[in-house]
């Protein structure tokens, strides 16, 4: 991490080097910008080449943000390390954490409670200017600041909504779904598709998806997972004997096909949410498709998310909306749900599956070309609509 500017508007120019964007640094500016914008990148703080020992010279800015957290006591402060491509990825990403915590630990020595501060590395991989030039380097090579709040309202709304879907054992819902798409223009795209859960702990569920470029069918009966394009009248089938749980983490991971609501459907929802979340709101509350909801948002490091959930004895999850931080213009993914039933409410279903009249069986290869929820233009390379 070498000098920089401590600017709190749109990111630098890449012209300007990092010495001289020093010049301008004062702790009024950080404050500020973390009072408002909650984020600052941070500049100055030097380290001894390839390690995590701040060097003498940074006590001035380390006392400056030890100086804020005395002043404002219900801040919390996450503080993330950056480096620039030069060297190995996976020690880039060590090197970035180290210098975090080694920072955290020179500011709890300075009197801020060690419960205020958190500590993260995120390597090469989020650079604010291009690495071709020496500048740019050193603009990437940072910390920065990111005041959060952690709301035990939020957290316990959240936990209740878990608790109550954790314990039906049958659930059923239907649902409408946006997912935005980033032209390399830098355009926005939504494709929006509808479709229906039905699920049977532990270890059954079907769910469809209706879009304008694919509709298909998922079946899951505790021991093989189908999937059909009925639009292509094929279906892929894969041994995937467990629980639904298992079934989420297999499809998220190795086919990349997530389940509709797949965190809000395994057996721990909480769990699976609040994992590696540094902010929590309780922002208030607000009204979707008749319902009035308790609003909650969430922050890690790579994504932002929202979730609205019912009010009342039944509290069901009505919207969750995450957005992806790390891609440009930020897409985001938007799930609604409606008609949410449970137990005898729920129709029967059945969990196994037949294939249509003249389906023909395809390989998970031939499944990831033709049963696609993405036509050939969306894709990256793909021609333009």
């Amino acid at each position: 991490m070498i000098a920089g500017s401590l600017s709190a508007s749109a990111p630098m120019s890449w012209a300007q080097t990092a010495d001289e964007q020093a010049v301008p640094y004062r702790r009024e500016v950080m404050e500020q910008a973390l009072a408002t914008r909650q984020q600052y990148e941070l500049y100055g703080i030097r380290f001894d080449i390839d390690q995590a020992v701040i060097q003498p010279a940074s006590a001035p800015l380390l006392d400056d943000i030890a100086r804020a957290m005395a002043n404002l006591p219900e801040w919390r402060l996450r503080i993330v390390g950056h480096t620039d491509t030069t060297g190995v990825r996976e020690r880039n990403q060590a090197l970035s954490l180290e210098r975090a915590e080694a920072i955290k630990a020179a500011l709890v020595q300075r009197g801020v409670d060690a419960g205020r501060l958190t500590a993260s590395g995120a390597g090469q991989d989020r650079p604010v200017a291009t690495n071709d030039t020496a500048q740019g380097r050193a603009l990437n090579r940072r910390v920065e600041l990111v005041r959060y709040t952690v709301s035990p309202e939020a957290q316990r709304l959240l936990r209740a909504m878990s608790d109550y879907v954790a314990r039906q054992e049958q659930v059923s819902f239907d649902y409408d779904a946006t997912f935005e798409i980033v032209t390399e223009a830098g355009q926005k795209l939504g494709l929006a598709s509808s479709g229906t859960v039905a699920l049977r702990r532990p270890d059954r569920v079907r769910a469809t998806r209706q879009g304008g470029f694919a509709d298909i069918e998922m079946v899951f009966d505790s021991r093989t997972f189908t999937l059909l394009g009925r639009n292509v009248n094929a279906y892929m089938q894969v041994q995937a004997a467990g629980t639904v749980d298992q079934l989420v983490d297999q499809l998220r991971e190795r086919y990349h096909r997530p389940l509709p609501a797949a965190d809000l459907l395994v057996s721990n929802p909480y769990d699976a949410l609040m994992s590696e979340v540094f902010d929590s709101k309780d922002v208030g509350s607000g009204v979707i498709g008749g319902v009035e909801c308790d609003w909650l948002a969430f922050r890690t490091e790579e994504v932002d998310w929202q979730i609205w959930i019912a009010q009342g004895e039944r509290p069901y999850p009505v919207r969750y909306v995450i957005t992806t931080k790390g891609l440009p213009n930020a897409p985001q993914y938007t799930i609604q749900l409606r008609n949410w039933r449970t137990g005898t409410d729920v129709a029967t279903t059945d969990f196994t599956f037949q294939p249509p009249a003249g389906a023909t069986s395809i390989t998970l290869e031939q499944a990831r070309e033709r049963v696609s929820e993405l036509p050939a233009h969306f894709r990256r390379g793909g021609r333009q609509p």
